[in-house]
């Protein structure tokens, strides 16, 4: 009688863990994506032309590059070089990593060469 008592017991623990385990990373979801809603679900180069026209405060117009994708779905890391160019010329470099879990941002890096 002990036993089966001790047996239902060890269940329950066991399905209130998993329970409590998976309301958590709902609750961390959800608080990320009010947190951060611009980093869910983000799109290469257009992000990175974004924010080197933001570190720039120029036009998204003046801005081009291209950005390199390594790894899986799951955890990946890009890295964008960005660059401004007025009247023809050079005028700014901006070297941009970010590293993605589940195409979320989860870090941006970022280092700017003004050539003016």
């Amino acid at each position: 009688m002990w036993a089966s008592r001790m047996i239902k017991f060890t269940w329950a623990a066991i399905f209130s863990f998993i329970f409590i385990v998976l309301a958590l990373l709902i609750i961390s979801t959800i608080i990320m994506f009010i947190q951060n809603p611009d980093r869910i679900g983000v799109t290469f180069p257009e992000r990175a032309i974004s924010d080197a026209a933001r570190l720039t405060h120029r036009s998204q117009n003046e801005i081009d590059g291209e950005c390199s994708i390594k790894g899986s779905y799951f955890e990946k890391s890009v890295s964008c070089e960005m660059t401004r160019t007025q009247d023809g010329k050079i005028t700014d470099t901006i070297l941009l990593e970010y590293t993605l879990m589940f195409d979320s941002i989860t870090s941006i890096a970022d280092t700017r060469e003004n050539l003016e």
